[in-house]
């Protein structure tokens, strides 16, 4: 047996407080002071003395009982054994301005892969999820959570203003990504990198980043999005229309993918790297990276504890129902009973 709140037992040292207020009361209101214990055996334990002592412990055991009821006691109960099968994952998600390319038709690429991780998300419910942004600079949208309803909401929000500074940080997306799983389950942690250009930013060198998450135990998959040899980013010229980007001799800007630092970044980390063109192939990826990732978490063994105040609190509500049977008539009742069963 516990309590699980044994401090409210501590109340139990107000009852003689309560018991000297109640008496000094009974002797201003009353005029006379409150029949003791001594008094009434002076006295024959009259019937007046006999109803006082069973009405003060009546009221006594009332208030006992529900400070101790307030303590929550508790039995051992049994011993639970608890695994979860789930990992951590951190879906870091390129949202630089290479991301625009439309084709991934008919919407750009940042629009298909926020579909696409949506139903990721959806298909993994017994997975922690952390959501990691980046362009120039990596942001934490969202950190580990079960919450999925609300992970999908925040994703739904990105857009390319969610980083104000253009650029792809590689290296900073795996970084923050290792912050975040830094409390995570050793067994099962894992950066999903969504990119679709070549790491041109940011403070950490991709090959190093990728070095930290192996020496941590985090597997990196990396997803190269985009069609071979690029696309053209669609911008907005001063008259509101659409145009394409072009480099100061008026060539198209096709950004091009570093596949061999991907891949690297995968195969040193135990990942996997995988080539999407379009968003069927995108969702063909997420499933083959949802089939890897089924590692149990550790088995945890814990006791369940049983309150047991519910017989407690009916014990003291039997006993406040008879402090008011005797209170009213219920003790010239129990006085006449006798006489009236001799005759």
């Amino acid at each position: 047996m516990r309590f699980a709140d044994p401090e409210a037992l501590l109340l139990l040292l107000c009852l003689p407080l309560l018991w000297a207020l109640r008496a000094r009361f009974w002797r201003v209101s009353r005029g006379v002071p409150l029949p003791g214990v001594a008094a009434m055996a002076v006295n024959g334990y009259r019937l007046a003395g006999v109803r006082t002592i069973v009405l003060e412990l009546c009221r006594g055991l009332v208030v006992v009982g529900l400070v101790v009821a307030l303590a929550r006691p508790q039995s051992e109960g049994l011993w639970v054994n608890e695994s979860q099968q789930g990992v951590d994952i951190v879906l870091a998600l390129d949202i630089s301005g290479s991301m625009r390319a439309e084709d991934f038709q008919p919407i750009n690429r940042l629009v298909a892969a926020r579909e696409v991780i949506g139903g990721f998300i959806s298909n993994n419910p017994d997975n922690r999820l952390a959501l990691v942004a980046f362009a120039g600079r990596s942001v934490t949208v969202v950190p580990l959570t079960r919450d999925h309803a609300m992970l999908r909401q925040a994703l739904a929000r990105i857009d390319f203003t969610t980083v104000r500074q253009d650029g792809t940080a590689i290296g900073d997306a795996i970084g923050n990504g290792l912050y975040r799983l830094k409390e995570s389950n050793p067994k099962g942690r894992v950066i999903v990198l969504f990119t679709d250009g070549e790491n041109n930013s940011g403070y950490l060198e991709p090959l190093k980043a990728a070095a930290m998450a192996r020496v941590k135990g985090v597997r990196v998959h990396t997803i190269a999005v985009g069609q071979p040899g690029g696309a053209p980013i669609p911008v907005l010229d001063a008259d509101g229309r659409k145009t394409w980007l072009k480099d100061g001799e008026g060539r198209l800007i096709l950004p091009q993918i570093n596949e061999e630092t991907l891949q690297r970044i995968a195969s040193l980390t135990g990942g996997q790297y995988f080539r999407a063109t379009d968003t069927q192939g995108l969702r063909r990826v997420y499933a083959a990276i949802e089939k890897l990732e089924k590692t149990p978490f550790e088995v945890r063994r814990q006791r369940v504890f049983e309150d047991r105040y519910a017989p407690l609190v009916v014990g003291v509500l039997v006993m406040f129902l008879l402090l008011q049977f005797l209170q009213l008539r219920g003790w010239r009742l129990l006085v006449a009973l006798p006489g009236r069963l001799s005759r």
